[in-house]
């Protein structure tokens, strides 16, 4: 019995810390993209909005509501020949149409390249978190 215990307890502990590890890396390169999606902000071209729900994927792209980080705005939007993350945050360069599907006046068209840089929701979370 002290036997197994010898064995099962250093197994159990190196788990956990390469588990601690992984997470601390992956945290870390998120932080970094986040880093590098600001500095793309930063060069004004584009507006940054969060995808805040994805409600449709089809064979050619998604439908989704997005969130427009400069003033909480909500719109529905068409994301072209992509099939766009739940709470991911982008940089487009995008216009707003006619939607003949759903009859909106006000839908906007993201057309692949009108992203000019995006990140998973978790990037901002793991700067906020290094940041501490």
């Amino acid at each position: 019995m002290h036997v197994a215990l010898l064995f099962i307890v250093p197994v159990a502990a190196l788990t956990v810390a390469l588990a601690v590890r992984s997470r601390r890396k992956r945290t870390a390169a998120l932080a970094a993209q986040w880093g590098a999606f600001q500095q793309h902000r930063s060069y004004g071209q584009g507006q940054v909005l969060q995808v805040t729900r994805v409600y449709q994927h089809g064979r050619r792209g998604s439908k989704a509501v997005v969130t427009w980080c400069d003033n909480g705005r909500q719109q529905d939007a068409w994301f072209w020949n992509w099939h766009v993350p739940a709470g991911a945050y982008l940089l487009v360069n995008a216009s707003s149409g006619y939607g003949t599907h759903s009859h909106n006046p006000n839908v906007l068209y993201v057309q692949p390249g009108q992203v000019r840089a995006w990140v998973p929701g978790q990037a901002a979370r793991a700067a906020q978190c290094l940041s501490r």
